[in-house]
């Protein structure tokens, strides 16, 4: 039976800068770590490494305006290549230390202290609002405990299509270990371990979805105080998929007003227009000057859902009455 190791069990860490990137799908290089600090003698050379890989969990696809969070699961690959023999213990404490040795390098594929950041090119449409996470340990062949989250921003005038995120993992994982007072009578030793850091990144897909999408390209028509009159919008379709059963419905606010907030536009392709015309009233108190007046667009998609633009904005100008205007009531 195996006794408790002395709570005096020397562990001299000694971190090595240095990096090996890693490409999506590859794995890991592992990098030869000088022993200049030799304190026992090392019966084994072991050779292999973490390998972590990253998938999304969910869909990748997204609409443009959105802010969403994208969790990402992260996965130890490591394999353990083997190893060679260093020297060849002798006596009853050498094989000790030596079969502690081998067992204790095993753990050479476990990554400790990952730490996780996600990055957009300068020019893409998706903004990466998370800073870097702190994941913890990941032993080989195991899962981490639970996924890394990161909040996106999805420009509103991004085009739809394809975009790639760069994610850079950086973490410790244990390079090499000795053995030292060994006692193969008492089952005692204590050991030295080195660490190695180790840098990997992988590109993930995001994608945004190709959809309707609206901008108010003119607005004509102009209203006096105390008075009402005919508004024309004209809405362009700027997105990449027709929107069928198009309803423009508009929410006007003090001092103007309406009792025919909606219009019926029909179908509406990639690129086409439509005038949306309502009669509109401003107070007798309004002040000569541009308003700004909401309208949403509901619609019926490819698949046949219902759904609603963003608010856009009809800049609806009020003017101040003449004087022939007030005197003979001329319009």
């Amino acid at each position: 039976m195996m006794k408790k190791i002395p709570a005096s069990t020397l562990i001299i860490v000694l971190l090595f800068l240095l990096s090996v990137a890693g490409a999506a799908g590859e794995t890991p290089k592992t990098y030869y770590v000088p022993q200049s600090f030799d304190f026992a003698k090392n019966f084994y050379n072991s050779y292999g490494s973490p390998d972590i890989t990253a998938t999304i969990i969910g869909s990748n696809e997204f609409e443009r305006g959105q802010t969403v969070t994208l969790n990402i699961d992260l996965m130890n690959r490591g394999k353990f290549l083997g190893f060679e023999r260093d020297m060849t213990p002798s006596g009853a404490d050498e094989i000790f230390a030596a079969k502690t040795e081998a067992k204790l390098e095993g753990k050479l594929v476990d990554a400790s202290g990952i730490v996780a950041s996600l990055s957009s090119d300068q020019d893409s449409p998706i903004e990466v609002k998370s800073i870097s996470q702190q994941v913890g340990s990941i032993r080989s062949g195991q899962n981490a405990l639970t996924p890394v989250k990161f909040d996106l921003k999805i420009d509103k005038k991004a085009k739809a299509g394809d975009y790639l995120l760069r994610l850079d993992l950086t973490y410790d994982y244990q390079k090499n270990v000795q053995i030292i007072n060994a006692n193969a009578t008492q089952e005692t030793y204590d050991a030295n371990y080195w660490y190695g850091m180790m840098n990997q990144n992988q590109t993930l897909n995001v994608i945004v979805k190709k959809q309707a999408d609206f901008e108010i390209t003119k607005t004509m028509g102009s209203l006096l105080p105390g008075r009402e009159s005919i508004i024309e919008i004209t809405i362009k379709n700027t997105g990449e998929e027709e929107a069928k059963d198009v309803m423009a419905i508009i929410n006007p606010s003090d001092p103007i007003s309406t009792t025919d907030d909606k219009a019926f536009l029909y179908n509406l392709a990639p690129g086409s227009s439509a005038t949306a015309k309502y009669m509109i009233k401003a107070d007798s108190k309004a002040v000569p000057k541009s308003y700004s007046m909401d309208a949403v667009l509901r619609y019926e998609t490819l698949e046949g859902d219902i759904t609603y633009s963003s608010t856009l904005q009809a800049p609806v100008e009020v003017k101040e009455i003449g004087f022939l205007q007030r005197l003979f009531g001329w319009i």
